[in-house]
Formats: C-alpha cells, sequence, structure tokens
C-alpha cells in the first residue's frame, strides 16, 4: 500500500488551482485524492465541475424566475445567488456523502429523493424561460383571451340592460302607434274634406257644402282627439326615451369598468396560462433539459465507476471505525476493571461488617446469659428465704 501511494503521489503544489477548486465542489477528500492516480483526479474534476456549473445555471434561473415576477433587479440578483448557493450545496453534499456500493440499488436509494427534487425544480425553472421564449407567441394568446373576455363582458352586460331597454322600446312603439292610428284617420278625413271642398272627391262638387261640413266637424274632432292624445302619450315616450338613455349610459359604465381589469389580464397566471394553450412538445423538451441539468451531479457520481479513491476512502473510513471501536472497548474495559475492584472492595467490607456483628452479638448474648443466671439465682435466694419463714 506504502508503495502504491509512492509511485502514484505527488506534490500538492503541482495541483492547479482550479482543480483543488473544482476537488472542492466535488466534496473530495483532497489529501486521499491527491495520491490517486491522475484517472481520479480527472474524474472527480468532472464532478466537482458539474456540481459548479449546475449551481450557476440554478443561479441565473433563479434569478430570472424572480425577476419575470417581480420586475426588480437587485432582489432577483440576491435571491439568484442564495438559489444558487442552496443548489450547490444540496448538490455537492449529496455527492460527498455518496459511497459507491456493490449494490447498484443501495446507492439510487440514497439519490432518490435528489432526484425527485431535481424533477420539481426543473419544472419550476424552466417555466419562467419559457414565458421568454415564447414571449410573443403567448402575448397573442394572451390578447385573444383579453378579447374573449371582452365579449363575454359585453354580452353580459347587454344580457342586464337590453331586456329592460327592449321593454321600453315595447312602450314607446305603443304609444306611438296609437298615436299613429289616430294620425292615420285625421289625414283620411283631411284628405276627404278638403277634396270635398274642391269638388274631386266625394259629392266632386266644388264649395263647401253640406257634405264638407260634416266632414269638416270629423276632422275637428278626431284633430282634437289626436292633441289630447299627444298630450297624453307624448311625456309618456319621453320618459321612456330619458330611461332608455339612462339604461345605456349603465351598460356603457360597467362595460367601462369591465376593460381594466379585461387590460390587466397580463400577469403571470395569464401568461401561465396562454403557455399551457400552446403546443406541449417544446415545453416538454426545455424541461426534459432543465431535469437532465439538474440531475447531472448525482448521475455523473451515481454512474461512475469504483475507483481508487473510494476504496482508499473506504479503508480509512474503516480504520476509523475501528479505531474508534477499539477506544470504546478499551474504555469499556477499563469501567470493567474498575466496577469490578469496586465490588470485591465492597463485598470485603460486607463481610467485615458481618463478622464485626457477629462478635457484637456473641457478646451481648453471654452477658445476656450471665445476667439471667444472676437475676435466677436472686430469685431463688428469695424464695428460699421465704420458705424459712413460712416454716418459723
Amino acid at each position: 500500500m506504502e508503495e502504491f501511494k509512492n509511485n502514484t503521489s505527488y506534490p500538492i503544489n503541482k495541483v492547479s488551482g482550479f482543480t483543488r477548486f473544482f476537488w472542492w465542489c466535488s466534496g473530495a477528500n483532497q489529501d486521499v485524492l491527491i495520491d490517486c492516480p491522475q484517472s481520479e483526479h480527472n474524474k472527480y474534476v468532472g464532478i466537482g465541475a458539474t456540481v459548479f456549473f449546475t449551481g450557476v445555471l440554478a443561479t441565473i434561473s433563479g434569478g430570472y424566475a424572480l425577476f419575470s415576477v417581480f420586475k426588480s433587479v437587485y432582489p432577483a440578483i440576491a435571491f439568484g445567488i442564495i438559489w444558487g448557493m442552496v443548489i450547490f450545496n444540496l448538490d455537492r453534499f449529496i455527492v460527498s456523502t455518496l459511497r459507491k456500493d456493490e449494490l447498484f440499488w443501495n446507492e439510487f436509494k440514497l439519490v432518490l429523493p435528489r432526484l425527485i427534487l431535481a424533477v420539481i425544480l426543473a419544472i419550476v425553472i424552466s417555466k419562467p424561460l419559457e414565458l421568454k421564449i415564447f414571449e410573443k407567441e403567448i402575448a397573442q394568446k394572451v390578447e385573444e383571451q383579453q378579447r374573449e373576455f371582452a365579449i363575454n363582458a359585453q354580452r353580459k352586460t347587454e344580457q342586464q340592460f337590453n331586456p329592460v331597454m327592449d321593454s321600453l322600446r315595447g312602450e314607446i312603439d305603443l304609444y306611438k302607434n296609437e298615436i299613429a292610428k289616430v294620425s292615420t284617420a285625421r289625414d283620411s278625413l283631411y284628405t276627404a274634406f278638403i277634396g270635398e271642398a274642391e269638388g274631386t272627391r266625394g259629392t266632386n262638387k266644388l264649395g263647401k257644402g253640406p257634405v264638407f261640413k260634416e266632414k269638416k266637424q270629423q276632422y275637428d274632432k278626431i284633430e282634437l282627439e289626436m292633441k289630447d292624445m299627444q298630450a297624453k302619450y307624448q311625456p309618456l315616450i319621453d320618459e321612456r326615451e330619458k330611461q332608455i338613455l339612462a339604461a345605456k349610459a349603465q351598460r356603457d359604465t360597467a362595460v367601462a369598468k369591465a376593460q381594466p381589469a379585461i387590460a390587466g389580464y397580463d400577469g403571470l397566471m395569464a401568461r401561465l396560462d396562454g403557455l399551457a394553450k400552446l403546443p406541449q412538445t417544446p415545453s416538454l423538451f426545455i424541461m426534459l433539459l432543465f431535469i437532465c441539468i439538474e440531475t447531472a451531479p448525482v448521475l455523473s457520481k451515481l454512474f461512475s465507476s469504483k475507483g481508487p479513491y473510494d476504496e482508499k476512502l473506504k479503508n480509512i473510513e474503516h480504520e476509523i471505525e475501528l479505531s474508534t471501536i477499539e477506544n470504546i472497548n478499551y474504555r469499556n474495559h477499563e469501567l470493567n476493571k474498575k466496577l469490578t475492584l469496586s465490588t470485591n472492595i465492597d463485598k470485603a467490607q460486607i463481610e467485615q461488617e458481618i463478622l464485626t456483628n457477629k462478635e457484637s452479638l456473641k457478646v451481648v448474648s453471654e452477658a445476656h446469659l450471665e445476667l439471667t443466671k444472676e437475676m435466677v439465682n436472686d430469685w431463688l435466694e428469695k424464695e428460699k428465704a421465704n420458705l424459712k419463714k413460712d416454716k418459723v
């Protein structure tokens, strides 16, 4: 192992700054990687460059996405930088923690959440660029939608006000028809009595005879009726015409109020709606392109072959793991020794205390026995004395 290291390593100062930067972007351990063959150096330069340029693209896309919504440069730049750093850090973390395994499925399970996130990010980031690429076509769709909204608003307003105006016009026509009937009868009588006076009608006698006077009376009567009818219906007609003008003004006002809302239908949702009405094949290819870009760092590490760097890193991690286990076992052994010693000390103390207690109990027992004997002797002496007294 040491021989291989000496044959493949070379001084770190011979590695260019760009190489070391891309190694850092790939999350590789440079102290381990420097001792690997040149093929490993190139591989991790490629992985690091993929991670770096994915972050750069995320910065541009995120910044433009915010700019397309708020039209503000500095917040868009700030958001784009933060967004790119988030994506860069996420990709670097995943690539650096992904360990090559004998089973592809074990590696795939580790990167599956990142792949799902990449699809979501690709969809989110691709939409603003699609809006810019298809800007003219989307503008045309938005204008068509605005015209459709204007027509619908006009139709809805007319459905609201036209029945009222038609009803008023019907009443006006009814009044005018009544006046027209009387006017027609009046004109007929006027023609009749004028023709009678001229001798061209009726009796065909020139002059104002009895027939003329009769027709003249009829004419005067209907003329008076005509004036009364005009006096009755004309104010009603004028009122209805004023109501029609007022209804037209309300209709025009309603249509005018709807125009700003229709003209303002050019925001993000309107453009997304317009984009959805365009053919979806170009949008699909753009989205797939972004999915490929977003997943490139993870896929580049996932599908790369297992190399000397992975073996060395695995050995180092295994040695660290063994060293950790050894330290833990040593500490456990020392702790067990201390516990055993403490247990033995406690056991000796308990045995000594038991022995001391046994001796104390023996002394107490002997003293108690001696005291009992003395009490029995005293009692016996008293009883003998009492017996002597009784005999006397």
